[in-house]
């Protein structure tokens, strides 16, 4: 009797070990979702001195479509963007807790996001994020000749980016400025998508005649276009 009692306290008291290594993984989501919302504040907020206290001096956007994108490069974008889309508040289900190291991963509509948070001095940061896109096979839509070619151009974001339309292989390819030239697929006469779904743009020609374009991402967020030549 007596060896089965120690054999029953051996596993209850054996169990608290991996009940105290749960309980910092709440703590630590619960800190994660603050910093998210710290971070919503200082984009509607405009604030570039909040931004640097959330994104870490080595951060690097591994972007899912092109080039890496710097710290600067970043914040300066997320500053100058004009979109009144929310930033959604993650539930942070199946964060992996290394110490001083988190690691979220998740899969949005075809595209495979990891974002890899360092806590320095006591304080979580965002020190890299990547987007792989998923490869999907999308059905085309053939676009006569002179509608494609009436997208090409060249097209001024509302977020400050620059961004070079041209017709390539009957489609159309965009290039944000130094960085990676995509190719479009068509899903429609006005509407070509990125790859690995990532975003739809969406080409209007205004009253006045002008071109332009809304690109509404994956994520939510829209960014209109206007061609400036």
């Amino acid at each position: 009797m007596r060896s089965i009692s120690a054999a029953m306290a051996f596993v209850v008291f054996s169990s608290f070990p991996l009940l105290a290594q749960r309980q910092p993984d709440a703590a630590v989501k619960a800190d994660l979702q603050k910093l998210t919302q710290e971070l919503k504040t200082a984009v509607a907020a405009k604030d570039r001195a909040g931004l640097e206290r959330i994104y870490a001096d080595e951060f690097v956007y591994v972007h899912a479509l092109g080039a890496p994108v710097s710290r600067k490069e970043h914040l300066d974008a997320s500053l100058a963007s004009t979109s009144s889309v929310a930033l959604p508040i993650p539930s942070f289900d199946g964060l992996l807790v290394y110490g001083d190291v988190a690691i979220y991963r998740q899969q949005v509509d075809g595209r495979f996001s990891t974002t890899i948070f360092a806590r320095k001095e006591g304080r979580w940061q965002i020190a890299q994020q990547q987007g792989t896109p998923i490869p999907t096979t999308r059905p085309t839509v053939s676009v006569p000749a002179d509608v494609v070619q009436s997208y090409a151009g060249r097209y001024q974001q509302d977020n400050g980016l620059f961004v070079t339309i041209t017709v390539e292989g009957g489609t159309l390819a965009v290039q944000v400025d130094e960085r990676q030239k995509l190719t479009l697929t068509a899903d429609a006469e006005d509407k070509f998508s990125l790859p690995g779904a990532a975003g739809q743009f969406t080409f209007r020609k205004k009253e006045d005649g002008t071109m332009s374009y809304q690109l509404v991402r994956s994520t939510g967020v829209v960014v209109n276009g206007v061609r400036i030549k």
